[in-house]
């Protein structure tokens, strides 16, 4: 394996770890906000932004890389 496969490697897998932690982190957080709240319009506001902080880091993830 040369230089360029080896940081491609390191870097698909920063990337898949990042991934999986953030909708883990993600998932925990929608659990609290609706074992905690009342539902109503502003918690579907919530959860659905939630999803949005999900992807648009995706989004950056994918096009910026990781840190």
């Amino acid at each position: 394996m040369n230089l360029e496969e080896e940081a491609r490697e390191v870097t698909h897998k920063k990337k898949v770890e990042f991934e999986k932690s953030m909708r883990e982190y993600a998932n925990y957080t929608e659990k609290y906000l609706t074992d905690n709240l009342y539902p109503s319009h502003e918690l579907d506001n919530a959860l659905r932004n939630l999803q949005a902080c999900v992807l648009w880091s995706e989004e950056a993830a994918d096009l910026h890389g990781i840190k």
